[in-house]
């Protein structure tokens, strides 16, 4: 049982997935290998337009910084602490900042350990600044325009997803089942929400959606919330999963991965749960299937691609939850939320390489290497063009063509 308990909570995001070892009949250890690549014809060509050094790779496997996008500028972090704007058509440097000099020697002593990460969480980007979380718990804001310092909140506890900034609010969710909104000015604490969290969970946050009024957190329990923006105060929950198993291990229903909005509906998915369309108006259940994930989903062409916990990627009729397709081909290989981009999917896996599947049926239509450590944040999208920032702390600006 130790074993498996280090596999899930220090290898969160990779449960029975590459690397990770579970207990046969006999109590012995037995590895789960990831599939190896499959033969593809390759119909798109998978082009890397540039690439820039960012910083130092992260330590921790459950920190997967993903950079933001605004206004023709790309803003990207790493876990040791570089920060730094680029223009997306070319990748060229606007400005860098080392998060750590923000801080006095004595602080630095205090909130950093030598050989630990430095950020953990973010970016986020709107109203003029970006926000990323650290470490030691912090909140830090700094200015689009320059990097220039903005101001600097001690949050609950650690930060592992990217702040939501949205008219003149930043929300922030913690590991400890807390979402706070700070005033994007200043840094002022105008609310926070409360989660009971279980005592097992997987090491990772789910980062959530502000729609319209309304801000949808998701929890370790769960449970998924539905918040006012200006108070806080919750209009309903949705449990999208329940808690099954007499272990704590086997109770785990956490919610991590990549949520999306389409139509007035929420898309989630839970692991060891299910994937769930709610009305956001109402919080009534429209559909719900059961799976595992932990990297979450995404959405087009009327469709949800769901990427499952054993790297199965599974294609749901968005309005009535029936099954399109399926494609098991990338077993164990620790896939990454889909990223839709055209008629594409894209994702990346543990080796770095992202794969191009076709919406319609499944089928791989491209694959390239992108960096050898691995790509675990995966791609975000903006314009048709996809952006990777690797383990390695490159960022990739990517095109299919």
């Amino acid at each position: 049982m130790k074993l498996m308990r280090r596999c899930l909570v220090i290898a969160a995001v990779t449960v029975g997935m590459a690397g990770c070892s579970w207990f046969g009949g006999d109590d012995e250890p037995e590895e789960i290998k990831p599939n190896p690549l499959p033969s593809i014809n390759q119909e798109v060509k998978v082009d890397v337009i540039w690439s820039r050094r960012v910083g130092k790779g992260a330590g921790d496997r459950a920190v997967r910084i993903r950079p933001a996008i605004e206004g023709g500028r790309i803003f990207a972090a790493t876990a040791d602490g570089s920060v730094k704007a680029l223009t997306t058509d070319t990748g060229r440097e606007i400005w860098e900042v080392q998060v750590k000099r923000l801080y006095s020697k004595e602080e630095l002593a205090d909130a950093f350990t030598k050989d630990l990460d430095v950020l953990t969480g973010g970016v986020g980007a709107g109203g003029d600044i970006i926000v990323v979380g650290s470490a030691s718990g912090d909140i830090i804001a700094l200015n689009q325009s320059d990097g220039s310092f903005a101001w600097k909140v001690a949050a609950s506890s650690e930060v592992l997803a990217a702040p939501q900034i949205d008219d003149g609010l930043v929300f922030v969710q913690t590991i400890d089942g807390k979402v706070t909104a700070y005033d994007a000015i200043d840094g002022e604490q105008r609310w926070v929400y409360t989660m009971t969290t279980p005592p097992l969970t997987l090491r990772g946050t789910a980062t959530p959606i502000v729609e319209d009024e309304v801000v949808i957190a998701a929890f370790a329990n769960g449970r998924v919330a539905f918040l006012d923006r200006e108070r806080g105060l919750a209009a309903y929950d949705q449990r999208v999963a329940v808690s099954q198993g007499s272990t704590d291990l086997e109770r785990l229903v956490d919610i991590d991965g990549a949520m999306q909005i389409i139509d007035g509906r929420l898309y989630v998915a839970s692991f060891q749960g299910r994937v769930v369309a709610i009305d956001v108006a109402s919080g009534r259940m429209v559909w719900a299937e059961e799976l595992s994930s932990i990297a979450g989903l995404g959405a087009g062409f009327g469709n949800v691609y769901v990427a499952r916990a054993d790297s199965q990627v599974t294609a749901y009729n968005a309005d009535n939850g029936r099954e399109i397709w399926n494609v098991d081909a990338l077993l164990h290989r620790d896939i990454t939320s889909p990223v839709t981009v055209g008629s594409y999917l894209v994702f990346t896996d543990f080796e770095g390489y992202a794969h191009v599947m076709a919406q319609s049926d499944g089928r791989f239509v491209g694959r390239r290497k992108i960096d050898g450590n691995g790509v675990k944040a995966g791609v975000v999208e903006s314009g048709g063009r996809l952006y990777a920032l690797t383990d390695s702390g490159t960022l990739a600006a990517v095109e299919i063509r």
